[in-house]
Protein backbone atom coordinates (compact mmCIF):
# COMPACT_ATOMS: atom_id res chain seq x y z
CA UNK A 1 0.00 0.00 0.00
CA UNK A 2 3.21 2.36 0.32
CA UNK A 3 2.79 3.57 -3.68
CA UNK A 4 -0.91 4.90 -2.58
CA UNK A 5 0.70 7.16 -0.29
CA UNK A 6 2.79 8.74 -2.89
CA UNK A 7 0.17 10.10 -4.76
CA UNK A 8 -1.97 11.28 -2.44
CA UNK A 9 -1.15 14.59 -1.00
CA UNK A 10 -2.25 16.93 1.16
CA UNK A 11 -5.15 18.01 -0.81
CA UNK A 12 -5.94 15.11 -1.47
CA UNK A 13 -5.96 13.64 1.73
CA UNK A 14 -7.87 16.54 2.98
CA UNK A 15 -10.73 15.97 0.51
CA UNK A 16 -10.54 12.20 1.24
CA UNK A 17 -11.15 12.89 5.19
CA UNK A 18 -13.64 16.12 4.92
CA UNK A 19 -15.68 14.81 2.23
CA UNK A 20 -17.67 12.65 3.91
CA UNK A 21 -18.85 15.40 5.92
CA UNK A 22 -20.83 17.11 2.84
CA UNK A 23 -24.87 17.51 2.74
CA UNK A 24 -24.93 14.82 -0.29
CA UNK A 25 -23.77 12.07 2.16
CA UNK A 26 -26.10 12.80 5.33
CA UNK A 27 -29.47 12.08 6.29
CA UNK A 28 -31.59 14.49 4.58
CA UNK A 29 -33.39 15.60 8.15
CA UNK A 30 -29.53 17.25 8.89
CA UNK A 31 -28.90 18.54 5.62
CA UNK A 32 -29.99 22.15 5.22
CA UNK A 33 -30.34 25.00 3.35
CA UNK A 34 -28.61 23.23 0.15
CA UNK A 35 -26.22 20.77 -1.13
CA UNK A 36 -22.12 20.98 -0.15
CA UNK A 37 -22.22 22.17 3.17
CA UNK A 38 -20.53 20.68 5.54
CA UNK A 39 -21.23 19.59 8.99
CA UNK A 40 -19.81 21.02 12.05
CA UNK A 41 -16.57 19.10 13.08
CA UNK A 42 -13.52 19.69 15.12
CA UNK A 43 -11.21 21.15 13.22
CA UNK A 44 -8.40 19.76 15.63
CA UNK A 45 -9.37 16.12 15.41
CA UNK A 46 -10.04 16.54 11.33
CA UNK A 47 -5.88 17.35 11.75
CA UNK A 48 -5.35 14.95 14.12
CA UNK A 49 -7.00 12.05 11.40
CA UNK A 50 -5.16 13.62 8.40
CA UNK A 51 -1.72 12.85 10.62
CA UNK A 52 -3.10 8.88 10.62
CA UNK A 53 -3.83 9.19 7.12
CA UNK A 54 -0.39 10.27 5.75
CA UNK A 55 1.59 8.33 8.53
CA UNK A 56 -0.52 5.57 10.92
CA UNK A 57 3.06 4.19 12.35
CA UNK A 58 3.74 5.26 15.68
CA UNK A 59 0.76 7.04 15.55
CA UNK A 60 -0.09 9.21 18.81
CA UNK A 61 -3.25 7.56 20.28
CA UNK A 62 -3.59 9.45 23.44
CA UNK A 63 -3.41 12.80 21.73
CA UNK A 64 -7.43 11.68 20.58
CA UNK A 65 -7.97 11.33 23.95
CA UNK A 66 -8.25 14.52 24.24
CA UNK A 67 -11.32 14.67 22.13
CA UNK A 68 -15.14 13.42 23.59
CA UNK A 69 -16.23 9.95 22.93
CA UNK A 70 -19.44 11.68 20.69
CA UNK A 71 -16.92 13.44 18.70
CA UNK A 72 -15.21 10.45 17.07
CA UNK A 73 -18.76 8.54 17.32
CA UNK A 74 -20.12 11.08 15.06
CA UNK A 75 -17.00 10.66 12.62
CA UNK A 76 -17.18 6.82 12.42
CA UNK A 77 -21.45 7.50 11.45
CA UNK A 78 -20.52 9.73 8.79
CA UNK A 79 -17.37 7.35 7.65
CA UNK A 80 -20.47 4.55 7.43
CA UNK A 81 -22.54 6.70 5.35
CA UNK A 82 -19.42 8.52 2.90
CA UNK A 83 -18.94 4.40 2.36
CA UNK A 84 -22.71 3.40 1.86
CA UNK A 85 -23.59 6.54 -0.44
CA UNK A 86 -20.53 7.28 -2.09
CA UNK A 87 -17.93 5.06 -2.45
CA UNK A 88 -19.39 1.86 -2.51
CA UNK A 89 -22.20 3.11 -5.60
CA UNK A 90 -18.73 4.29 -7.29
CA UNK A 91 -16.89 1.17 -7.02
CA UNK A 92 -20.29 -0.85 -8.16
CA UNK A 93 -20.64 1.90 -10.75
CA UNK A 94 -17.14 0.59 -12.17
CA UNK A 95 -18.29 -2.95 -11.73
CA UNK A 96 -21.80 -2.47 -14.00
CA UNK A 97 -19.17 -0.80 -16.62
CA UNK A 98 -16.70 -3.91 -16.72
CA UNK A 99 -19.59 -6.19 -16.89
CA UNK A 100 -20.92 -4.27 -19.72
CA UNK A 101 -18.05 -3.96 -21.52
CA UNK A 102 -16.11 -6.82 -20.59
CA UNK A 103 -17.97 -9.79 -19.39
CA UNK A 104 -17.80 -11.59 -22.76
CA UNK A 105 -14.33 -10.97 -23.81
CA UNK A 106 -12.33 -10.65 -20.28
CA UNK A 107 -13.72 -13.77 -18.30
CA UNK A 108 -11.08 -13.81 -15.98
CA UNK A 109 -11.67 -9.93 -15.10
CA UNK A 110 -15.48 -10.55 -14.71
CA UNK A 111 -14.86 -13.19 -12.57
CA UNK A 112 -12.69 -11.24 -10.00
CA UNK A 113 -15.33 -8.72 -9.95
CA UNK A 114 -17.19 -10.96 -8.41
CA UNK A 115 -14.67 -11.36 -5.76
CA UNK A 116 -15.09 -7.72 -4.56
CA UNK A 117 -18.92 -7.48 -4.91
CA UNK A 118 -19.15 -10.70 -2.61
CA UNK A 119 -16.64 -9.17 -0.39
CA UNK A 120 -19.39 -5.70 -0.07
CA UNK A 121 -22.24 -7.77 0.72
CA UNK A 122 -20.02 -9.06 3.65
CA UNK A 123 -19.28 -5.02 4.85
CA UNK A 124 -22.84 -3.84 4.37
CA UNK A 125 -24.01 -6.11 6.76
CA UNK A 126 -20.77 -5.39 8.99
CA UNK A 127 -21.88 -1.86 8.73
CA UNK A 128 -25.52 -2.78 8.94
CA UNK A 129 -24.73 -4.53 12.39
CA UNK A 130 -22.23 -1.60 13.99
CA UNK A 131 -25.32 0.65 13.36
CA UNK A 132 -28.10 -1.42 14.96
CA UNK A 133 -25.86 -2.74 17.87
CA UNK A 134 -22.39 -0.87 18.86
CA UNK A 135 -22.72 2.63 17.78
CA UNK A 136 -26.99 2.53 19.45
CA UNK A 137 -25.36 1.45 22.39
CA UNK A 138 -22.58 3.92 22.80
CA UNK A 139 -24.88 6.90 22.30
CA UNK A 140 -26.44 5.02 25.12
CA UNK A 141 -23.71 5.32 27.34
CA UNK A 142 -23.26 8.95 26.33
CA UNK A 143 -26.68 9.67 27.45
CA UNK A 144 -26.27 7.91 30.53
CA UNK A 145 -22.88 9.68 31.63
CA UNK A 146 -24.91 13.05 31.33
CA UNK A 147 -27.67 11.99 33.41
CA UNK A 148 -27.66 12.23 37.13
CA UNK A 149 -26.17 9.47 39.27
CA UNK A 150 -29.08 8.59 40.70
CA UNK A 151 -30.94 7.97 37.14
CA UNK A 152 -28.57 6.06 35.25
CA UNK A 153 -28.64 2.60 34.37
CA UNK A 154 -26.78 1.02 31.97
CA UNK A 155 -29.10 -2.29 31.79
CA UNK A 156 -28.93 -5.69 32.29
CA UNK A 157 -26.08 -7.82 31.91
CA UNK A 158 -27.53 -10.29 29.14
CA UNK A 159 -27.63 -6.94 26.89
CA UNK A 160 -24.91 -6.39 24.30
CA UNK A 161 -21.78 -4.66 26.01
CA UNK A 162 -18.45 -3.39 24.68
CA UNK A 163 -16.59 -6.10 25.56
CA UNK A 164 -18.97 -8.40 23.33
CA UNK A 165 -18.53 -6.74 20.80
CA UNK A 166 -14.55 -6.84 20.74
CA UNK A 167 -14.95 -10.57 21.54
CA UNK A 168 -17.35 -10.93 18.54
CA UNK A 169 -15.67 -8.31 16.23
CA UNK A 170 -13.85 -9.18 13.12
CA UNK A 171 -11.07 -7.49 10.81
CA UNK A 172 -13.40 -6.52 7.33
CA UNK A 173 -10.38 -4.60 6.04
CA UNK A 174 -7.94 -7.18 6.43
CA UNK A 175 -10.20 -9.33 4.20
CA UNK A 176 -10.27 -6.60 1.77
CA UNK A 177 -7.04 -6.54 1.23
CA UNK A 178 -6.66 -10.43 0.58
CA UNK A 179 -9.47 -9.71 -2.22
CA UNK A 180 -7.56 -6.58 -3.43
CA UNK A 181 -4.38 -8.81 -3.64
CA UNK A 182 -5.88 -11.72 -5.50
CA UNK A 183 -7.13 -8.91 -7.83
CA UNK A 184 -3.65 -7.36 -8.93
CA UNK A 185 -2.04 -10.70 -9.42
CA UNK A 186 -4.58 -11.45 -11.62
CA UNK A 187 -4.44 -8.06 -13.59
CA UNK A 188 -1.48 -6.67 -13.52
CA UNK A 189 -0.54 -7.33 -17.14
CA UNK A 190 -0.62 -4.58 -19.97
CA UNK A 191 -3.78 -5.97 -21.90
CA UNK A 192 -6.16 -5.15 -18.86
CA UNK A 193 -8.54 -2.73 -20.29
CA UNK A 194 -8.11 1.10 -18.35
CA UNK A 195 -11.97 0.48 -16.69
CA UNK A 196 -10.83 -2.42 -14.80
CA UNK A 197 -7.16 -0.50 -13.91
CA UNK A 198 -10.03 2.44 -12.04
CA UNK A 199 -11.61 -0.15 -10.67
CA UNK A 200 -8.88 -1.75 -9.01
CA UNK A 201 -7.63 1.97 -8.17
CA UNK A 202 -10.48 2.60 -6.07
CA UNK A 203 -10.19 -0.81 -4.34
CA UNK A 204 -6.82 -0.13 -3.51
CA UNK A 205 -7.97 3.64 -2.10
CA UNK A 206 -10.84 1.79 -0.39
CA UNK A 207 -8.63 -0.72 1.34
CA UNK A 208 -6.66 2.27 2.59
CA UNK A 209 -9.60 4.29 3.86
CA UNK A 210 -10.90 0.44 5.62
CA UNK A 211 -7.90 0.19 7.44
CA UNK A 212 -8.05 3.98 8.53
CA UNK A 213 -11.71 3.72 9.41
CA UNK A 214 -10.36 0.32 11.51
CA UNK A 215 -8.03 1.95 13.49
CA UNK A 216 -10.06 5.18 14.86
CA UNK A 217 -12.88 2.55 15.84
CA UNK A 218 -10.60 -0.58 17.39
CA UNK A 219 -7.82 1.73 19.01
CA UNK A 220 -9.98 5.38 19.81
CA UNK A 221 -13.76 4.53 20.11
CA UNK A 222 -14.18 1.23 21.46
CA UNK A 223 -11.62 1.72 24.23
CA UNK A 224 -12.64 4.93 25.02
CA UNK A 225 -16.39 3.32 25.47
CA UNK A 226 -15.00 0.90 27.50
CA UNK A 227 -13.74 2.72 30.20
CA UNK A 228 -16.87 4.96 29.83
CA UNK A 229 -19.25 1.66 30.42
CA UNK A 230 -16.84 0.68 33.18
CA UNK A 231 -17.59 4.05 35.07
CA UNK A 232 -20.93 4.06 34.47
CA UNK A 233 -20.92 0.53 35.94
CA UNK A 234 -19.09 1.08 38.61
Amino acid sequence: MAALHDFIDTEKTYQLVVERFASDSLPQDKVANGANKVIDMNPELIELILDLYNNEEDFPFEKMQKFSVEEILSYLQATHRYYLTKKLPEIEQSLVHIFSKYGQSHQLLASLAYFFNDYKTHLVEHIRMEEKELFPYIQKLIDLSKQSIESRSVGDKSAFSIQQFIDSHSPIEDELQEVSKLIRRYSGDESVPLPYKIFLNQVELFELELRKHAIIEDHVLVPMALELEQKLNA
